[in-house]
């Protein structure tokens, strides 16, 4: 068993030069964008290679390298945004999770000219992994083409960040492993809401990089829960800081904000444990025990064959 792990930790670190990524395009009313036509173009744009010091000021956007040309799209709070991959190949090819932040540029100042800087970003969407007690863990991200989430009803109009991340932990043993896929669109949010997002964090600020979800080996052993890198996500109910937990500490206690759009198909793969699973819960997956069915009006639907959720 040992040496069949670390003969897959080797695979992995082998394929991983041919295996890099970007978000060019920006998903908005169901249609792909244009290639940095929305999204600030990163540094990788023609390399793919990721981020990996996460004390840079580049794991805001990445961008630093480029002229930031990207145009400001209007979009209506509670409406789904995404983001497309682009790479070799075009999917997330690498075992890891996801985060999307928002940041609101300060009153006054045009988005395509902030940095981002400052104790502002707060989530809104992630995707964990799924584990079940030391057997195995699966990444729900991996093969994923395009993410898709709402920009939460509550939050207040103005000119804002979109930042997307995914963190590549196939390699993550070792300080300095995990790889950071980031892009940032600029969007202006019309219609918005009185919330208060948070909680607030900063970039660089919001990571050390010795995370128990940032530092793991996922081959040996195979880690018996996971927590989620940064703060919790903010859905837009209640005040800032009582949104779901970005802790996972087991397949029952996976959370997300949305679903990804191109899967609609009903899943109630998993026995029941009686009860039924709040707005945005899990509901059903590969591996699965707990309840299946959903709180009114809301129904269970699948991400993919791991991981199904409350909609």
């Amino acid at each position: 068993m040992k040496s069949f792990s670390i003969l897959a930790a080797v695979a992995a670190l082998a394929t991983q030069a041919s295996a890099h990524y970007v978000w060019p395009q920006l998903i908005v009313g169901g249609t792909n964008t244009s290639s940095w036509q929305y999204v600030r173009q990163t540094n990788n744009w023609q390399d793919l290679n990721p981020l990996t010091d996460v004390t840079s000021t580049d794991v805001r956007c990445y961008d630093s390298a480029q002229s930031g040309t990207a145009s400001t799209v209007t979009v209506a709070a509670g409406s789904k945004v995404g983001f497309t991959v682009s790479g070799n190949p075009a999917n997330l090819y690498h075992a890891g999770v996801l985060n999307v932040y928002m940041a609101k540029a300060p009153s006054g100042t045009d988005v395509a000219n902030w940095d981002g800087s400052g104790t502002v970003w707060f989530k809104v969407y992630q995707i964990s992994a799924v584990t079940d007690g030391g057997s195995t863990i699966t990444f729900p991200t991996t093969g994923m083409s395009e993410i898709t989430f709402t920009i939460p009803a509550a939050t207040p109009s103005g000119q804002y960040l979109i930042r997307t991340e995914h963190i590549a932990i196939h390699s993550a043993s070792y300080f300095g492993g995990a790889q950071f896929y980031i892009a940032c669109a600029q969007v202006e949010v019309t219609n918005g809401g009185s919330g208060t997002p948070g909680p607030l964090v900063a970039f660089p600020g919001a990571y050390t990089g010795n995370e128990p979800g940032i530092l793991i080996n996922i081959y040996y052993p195979i880690p018996a829960t996971y927590t989620q890198p940064g703060p919790a996500v903010w859905s837009g109910s209640g005040s800032a800081g009582t949104s779901s937990p970005a802790t996972t500490t087991a397949v029952t206690t996976v959370k997300t904000t949305t679903t990804v759009a191109t899967t609609t198909s009903t899943s109630k793969t998993g026995s029941s444990t009686g009860g039924t699973v709040a707005q945005y819960g899990q509901c059903g997956g590969q591996g699965y025990t707990g309840a299946t069915s959903c709180v009114s009006p809301f129904n269970c639907k699948a991400t993919n064959q791991y991981y199904s959720q409350c909609l």
